[in-house]
């Protein structure tokens, strides 16, 4: 289970294993990806279609019902309470609507390689950036 992401842990080894946590899966990146290219809330069924398009390398209209019912599957018993649990989506399961939180917006992600592993760098957004 991944720790709830909080603003005042940012830089903490805490954070930062839980923040890793939720980037692990190439799933959870692109969903969260496509979560902050469309910022409106999206269905669970449109999630996993675009999903399901990406993973596949096609169009959205190319992919089949049983790749988008497997996405779905995937995000609603594995993905999606993860990214809940971490804080940085809201996943309203009445409504099968999913929101990015306001988290992401408030921190500052850079990325860059060091000795050829990845590195990234974690601070709360200053007022000025925004």
């Amino acid at each position: 289970m991944v720790e709830q992401l909080r603003l005042e842990q940012v830089g903490t080894p805490e954070f930062l294993d839980s923040f890793y946590s939720v980037l692990s899966n190439a799933i959870r990146r692109n969903a969260l990806q496509y979560l902050l290219t469309n910022q409106d809330p999206v269905s669970v069924d449109r999630l996993a279609l675009e999903l399901a398009a990406i993973e596949h390398g096609e169009s959205a209209e190319a992919v089949t019902s049983e790749h988008q019912h497997d996405l779905r599957m995937l995000l609603t018993h594995v993905h999606l309470p993860s990214l809940t649990d971490a804080g940085v989506v809201t996943w309203d399961r009445e409504r099968e609507q999913v929101t990015l939180t306001p988290l992401l917006d408030q921190l500052s992600v850079t990325g860059s390689t060091m000795n050829g592993l990845p590195e990234l760098s974690i601070s709360p957004r200053s007022e000025t950036s925004h």
